[in-house]
């Protein structure tokens, strides 16, 4: 029985490097598609406005940390779409960098008041 032992070992092993390539094909995803010229521009520009932000002394530190949790825990394609359709919806500019930026930040989840930020004025 413990001679067995080995034998066993020896043979799962080669089952495995011998499993048939279909097999471990079939675990890869299908490459995402090619963005466009048109897209690339968009993401570019909202890239410039992302870093611009990040460097700004203006920017209020929440705003910052919202701005680079984002973008580390998601692509920034997806990030770029979300704030091109923010602008949308909304009907504004999609070329103010001040609004770009307050969409993006709203598609990263911050919320005026969060983290200390100073709360937006209230209306009279």
């Amino acid at each position: 029985m413990a001679r067995a032992a080995p034998l066993l070992l020896a043979l799962g092993v080669a089952g495995l490097v011998l499993a048939p390539a279909p097999v471990l094909a079939q675990a890869k995803k299908p490459a995402p598609a090619m963005p466009t010229k048109a897209q690339l521009e968009r993401a570019a520009a909202n890239l410039r406005v992302y870093v611009s932000a990040l460097q700004s002394d203006k920017i209020p530190e929440a705003v910052k940390t919202v701005l680079f949790t984002c973008i580390y825990s998601n692509a920034f394609s997806k990030i770029s779409e979300g704030t091109d359709k923010a602008l949308a919806a909304k009907k504004v500019s999609n070329t103010d960098p001040n609004m770009v930026l307050g969409a993006m930040a709203a598609v990263c989840g911050y919320r005026p008041g969060q983290m200390g930020a100073p709360a937006a004025p209230a209306k009279k």
